[in-house]
């Protein structure tokens, strides 16, 4: 089951950062790339923000969480920053019903989403792109530098 997170989830949410960030970026990145974005992006307040400013779905496996994905604005764009499934988890569909149900929640006439992903994660790059997900037309006033892209899924095909 997918649903909007609370606060009341904080936590459980940090959890599966804490548990799917080392998995997702081994040997993509050096390890201080990881314990840095432990430490900044899976922080309770960063998780707190994102639920309170943003949209924070999670999936939920009885009373576990086992997946999530935050979306927020950059500029004129919703992006989504965060989608990710507990590695017990993963090959079940759970990480398309989060975007499914993160695509649901965007306002009304929202004309795409947004994501950026490491050049390197070709895992993520080919799901992404088997769900739609292609080059960005435009992108918000920001460089990814070279290690990270831009993608898109325009929302008027969906």
């Amino acid at each position: 089951m997918i649903r909007r997170a609370g606060l009341v989830d904080v936590d459980a949410v940090r959890a599966i950062g804490l548990q799917t960030w080392p998995v997702a970026y081994a040997g993509l990145v050096p390890d201080e790339f990881i314990t840095d974005g432990l430490a900044q992006w899976w922080s309770r307040e960063a998780v707190e923000r994102g639920i309170t400013n943003g949209i924070t779905l999670v999936a939920t496996d009885g009373d576990d969480l086992v997946g999530m994905t935050g979306l927020g604005r950059q500029d004129d764009f919703w992006v989504m920053w965060k989608l990710y499934v507990v590695p017990g988890h993963q090959g079940k569909g759970i990480g398309k019903a989060l975007l499914d149900a993160a695509v649901a929640a965007l306002p009304d006439g929202t004309p795409e989403l947004l994501l950026d992903v490491l050049v390197t994660n070709a895992k993520a790059i080919g799901f992404y792109r088997a769900q739609g997900f292609e080059p960005p037309r435009r992108v918000p006033d920001r460089d990814l530098g070279d290690d990270l892209m831009w993608m898109s899924l325009d929302l008027h095909r969906t």
